[in-house]
């Protein structure tokens, strides 16, 4: 993996985002494109580990302590930015809700962290079925 491949899943994601709130997607009863993004986003998160990993001499580990470390970077993070969208939204409401940048409800904050780690799954997968 490489930083080039992130910087595209990241960009694609961007325009994503981009085209839903242009298209009026996040106003809809069942918002699955914010789901779409999140799997992606769990994806991208599990490349960063692995180019991480890549740079500082990936270590021989067993296939479940692999797969374990990327679902734990991956939790990490999806933690850590739910907790900025609550900031952003919290601190920024105008700019949050015009950007779509802000989880309504716990509800909403748990499925985009289970969908983050259902990105982090498919990528850790892929991953240790190639080890």
């Amino acid at each position: 993996i490489q930083l080039k491949h992130i910087i595209i899943l990241l960009a694609v994601m961007a325009g994503l985002h981009i085209f839903a709130n242009l298209t009026g997607m996040y106003e809809t009863r069942i918002i699955w494109i914010d789901k779409v993004l999140h799997i992606m986003a769990g994806i991208a998160i599990g490349m960063v580990w692995l180019v991480i990993l890549q740079k500082r001499g990936e270590p021989q580990v067993a296939k479940l302590a692999h797969f374990m470390a990327i679902l734990g970077f991956v939790l990490l993070i999806a933690v850590v930015w739910e907790v900025v969208e609550a900031m952003f939204w919290k601190y920024l409401p105008l700019y949050a809700e015009k950007w779509n940048l802000y989880s309504p409800n716990i509800k909403d904050v748990l499925t985009d962290i289970v969908a983050n780690l259902a990105g982090g799954i498919l990528l850790g997968w892929a991953v240790v079925r190639k080890k």
